[in-house]
This record gives structure tokens, C-alpha cells and sequence, in this order.
């Protein structure tokens, strides 16, 4: 079997890149100049390597999703305590840039139109659920939680309060607002 040329560019780095133009215009609004130049690739290599936009979406999405896990596992560390992980990921979001969260904005753009990105976004949620409902989980073993809770609740309204996060950081919000919809937020999930 015979070896293809070797890439003349960093892969990952080029995703991330992609994944970066996507997250800040949009699928439909990225346009396939644009996106290889932002990239910083060649239209044949970009297609030898990714083979169509939607594709490369779909990898970007994996690897938003890879990287929302590895970020979550360094800011949760075990020996934190339920709450603690809770508020380090409420600063996490505070302190995030005004782009929202790329899977939210994809779950926007898509909805349930095209069945591969809503398999993929719905994977992805469902990832995150799980996250927060093992968060939940710990909290009510350890007694910070009445035992009647339901982790899963619990995790899906963490979600929406991060999503509502990253969609009101799109706007004109000041940051003492979002530090005060925190506040509110974080009580609301310890009671």
C-alpha cells in the first residue's frame, strides 16, 4: 500500500481553527474561502483531508465535545467537593469570551433539520448531562443534598443555566449582571 503525501500542516491545529471560524459565524454563514484562509490551508488539501465542509463540522463538533470533557476533568478535580466543582465551573463560564458555546449555537443554527448534527449535538449533550448529574450524585451521597433530588434534574438545569450563560455573553450584558445571575444561580442549585 502506498503512502499519500504527508501533510504539510498540523491537523489538529487546522481543526481547531475550523472549529473556531464555525463557533463565531455559524455553519451556513461560513463560506469556503473564508474558512480555508482562516484555516491557513489549500482547497485540495482541505478536501484530501477533511473531504467536504460538513464533515469537517462534524469533526469539530468531536472535538469541542473532547475537549468540554478534558476541560470539565481539570476544573472538577476529585478531591473537590460537590459545590466546589460547581462554583469553579460557574467561574469557568463567567470568565468565557462572548462567542457562547459552539454546541449551543450549532443546536441553534440546526435544531433537529439535519440528522447527523442533531445525533451528534444530542451525544454531546447528553455527555455533559452526565457530568453534572455525577456532580448531583456525589452531593446527595454526601448528605449536601436531600436524598428526594434528582440528579438528573439537577444536571439538566445546570445545563440551561450554562447555555442561558453563554447566550446572554453574546449580548450587551455587563459583567456585573452575570456575576449577579451566578450568585442566584448557584443558591438556587444548593437548596
Amino acid at each position: 500500500m502506498t503512502r499519500g503525501k504527508p501533510l504539510s500542516f498540523d491537523r489538529n491545529t487546522v481543526l481547531m481553527r475550523a472549529m473556531e471560524y464555525f463557533w463565531k459565524h455559524g455553519y451556513e454563514a461560513s463560506g469556503i474561502t473564508q474558512l480555508l484562509e482562516h484555516m491557513g490551508i489549500q482547497r485540495q488539501s482541505f478536501y484530501n483531508t477533511f473531504g467536504s465542509k460538513e464533515e469537517l463540522l462534524f469533526e469539530a463538533i468531536d472535538a469541542y465535545g473532547k475537549m468540554v470533557r478534558l476541560i470539565f476533568n481539570d476544573t472538577c478535580k476529585d478531591e473537590l467537593s460537590p459545590f466546589e466543582k460547581i462554583d469553579r465551573l460557574f467561574v469557568l463560564w463567567e470568565s468565557m469570551d462572548s462567542n457562547g458555546c459552539f454546541i449551543g449555537n450549532c443546536v441553534a443554527e440546526f435544531g433537529t433539520t439535519h440528522d447527523k448534527v442533531a445525533k451528534l449535538m444530542g451525544s454531546q449533550l447528553s455527555m455533559l448531562q452526565n457530568l453534572f448529574s455525577s456532580i448531583f450524585k456525589d452531593a446527595i451521597e454526601r448528605g449536601d443534598l436531600p436524598a428526594d433530588r434528582d440528579p438528573m434534574v439537577m444536571a439538566t438545569t445546570m445545563m440551561t443555566y450554562a447555555q442561558g450563560l453563554a447566550l446572554l455573553d453574546k449580548t450587551t450584558i455587563d459583567r456585573e449582571q452575570i456575576s449577579g445571575m451566578v450568585e442566584v444561580m448557584k443558591r438556587s442549585l444548593k437548596q
